[in-house]
């Protein structure tokens, strides 16, 4: 299924995808590894937690788990140090669980370098810089990329506009110009405040009605015959003026 609703004659000039979910099966993966890290804290991680933390950062995760964790009495020192402690459990079981290797979404890589022939392509993710640094590589997309930027690089993560804004500012972009690829509703949040245009991957069925009826288009498959035509139209006619 593939639906895009902008005119004929619009084109991007560049483009920004989403990491986890979107480039890298890092979200499912993710999913059942930060359910034994809850776990490991004493904290349940039920369905409904679980969807609460979709498209966050790390430091937002932490966060939250820190709060539901922490022990009674604590000083605000305490409850810092408790934080510390949280989130860097957090980050060294993520970055092992990417360096164990984490599947493509199919198609994914294939279309950013499709796009790459054309027009510059970023990632904005709410990755950590050094966790997604190692994504960008396992993925091999180090020299594909124009660049990339992570929650460590803007003063916000998604779902504020932060990071999609300072995307399209390395690509010397303009966002209603940027066709931006988004499978969460913080992340599609983020896109359409920072003006973008974002096709959503849905990638499988989804409750989420904002995924269902935001953004510009929406796909579940990144090798879908008709988005595949789409990319095509659009480099054949030329970018717009």
């Amino acid at each position: 299924m593939f639906e895009f609703s902008l005119s004929p004659d619009w084109a991007p000039r560049c483009a920004v995808f989403d990491c986890d979910g979107v480039i890298l099966d890092s979200e499912t993966t993710w999913g059942q590894i930060q359910g034994q890290v809850f776990k490991g804290w004493g904290v349940d991680y039920t369905p409904e937690l679980q969807a609460s933390l979709v498209g966050y950062t790390a430091y937002d995760v932490a966060r939250r788990l820190a709060e539901l964790s922490q022990p009674a009495g604590l000083t605000d020192l305490g409850k810092q140090e408790h934080y510390q402690q949280v989130l860097t459990d957090i980050l060294a079981t993520e970055r092992a669980t990417i360096e164990a290797g984490v599947d493509e979404i199919p198609g994914a890589i294939a279309l950013i370098k499709k796009l790459a022939q054309h027009i510059p392509v970023a990632v904005a993710s709410n990755s950590t810089a050094p966790v997604l640094e190692t994504k960008i590589r396992a993925a091999g997309l180090s020299d594909v990329l124009t660049t990339w930027v992570s929650s460590d690089d803007v003063a916000k993560g998604k779902p504020a506009p932060d990071i999609y804004l300072e995307a399209v500012r390395r690509l010397d972009g303009r966002p209603e110009l940027t066709l931006t690829l988004e499978d969460s509703v913080a992340g599609l949040t983020a896109a359409i405040a920072a003006g973008t245009q974002p096709l959503v991957y849905l990638g499988e069925p989804t409750d989420k009605p904002l995924l269902l009826t935001a953004g510009v288009g929406r796909c579940d498959s990144f090798t879908d015959p008709q988005l595949l035509a789409q990319v095509e139209r659009w480099f054949s006619t030329g970018a717009p003026q």
